[in-house]
């Protein structure tokens, strides 16, 4: 384990980055983040470079596809993320929970959570605001996502936000003949003040649909 003093909300960040919208190559040379949000990849490029110093590239997606990645080359930093609890490979069918140094702080806590609703969440109006969030398990995985939903419900425990049961999803095929479910829950509605207040976005899009909450503007 890196020294203490290496932890920050920087690094929770980028380890949330790489859990949801990001990727750790398995074979630990290189890691990126993967969005359609310039904001979001120009913050991952400049958080890489405050914590080692080192750039990556910029690479655009393929045809029609929007979304560009932020590629780093690194194994020594590779190597450090996967020590510090960020999971490589494919992460929909790898077992993998929030790692400890995060759970046990909390404005770590808030900003791995913020991140990760950036990624993985979703804010839309049916008459009130709802805001879900989700991600997808191969089948054989999805205890271990049960799991580590529950540990994202308890953390938004902390900042006395309250979420609904978790239900599955019928989802898709994959390669080898895998097929993954959608793990999903929603913020409940007494709570997504208490969420906005305490968590919120950094995505612009998600956040301006959140400040029209009644009570926040």
């Amino acid at each position: 384990m890196a020294d203490i003093g290496a932890f920050d909300k920087d690094l929770s960040k980028l380890v949330s980055y790489i859990t949801f919208d990001g990727h750790l190559a398995q074979d630990l040379k290189c890691f990126y983040l993967s969005s359609k949000n310039e904001d979001a990849l120009l913050d991952f490029k400049d958080i890489v470079y405050r914590k080692f110093g080192i750039e990556g590239r910029f690479e655009d997606g393929n045809g029609y596809c929007p979304v560009r990645k932020y590629r780093v080359f690194s194994r020594d930093t590779c190597r450090f993320l996967k020590k510090i609890g960020a999971p490589e490979g494919n992460k929909v069918t790898k077992s993998f929970l929030v790692p400890k140094w995060i759970k046990d702080n909390r404005e770590f806590a808030r900003e791995y959570l913020r991140t990760a609703f950036d990624c993985e969440g979703s804010i839309w109006f049916e008459k009130k605001p709802k805001i879900r969030f989700g991600i997808f398990k191969t089948e054989e995985n999805i205890i271990n996502g049960l799991e580590f939903v529950k540990e994202l419900k308890e953390m938004l425990s902390m900042f006395n936000v309250d979420s609904t049961a978790v239900w599955l999803i019928k989802g898709n095929l994959r390669k080898g003949g895998k097929i993954t479910k959608g793990l999903y829950f929603k913020i409940k509605q007494e709570s997504i003040v208490q969420f906005a207040k305490n968590i919120g976005f950094n995505d612009r899009f998600k956040n301006s649909r959140l400040i029209l909450i009644e009570g926040l503007v």
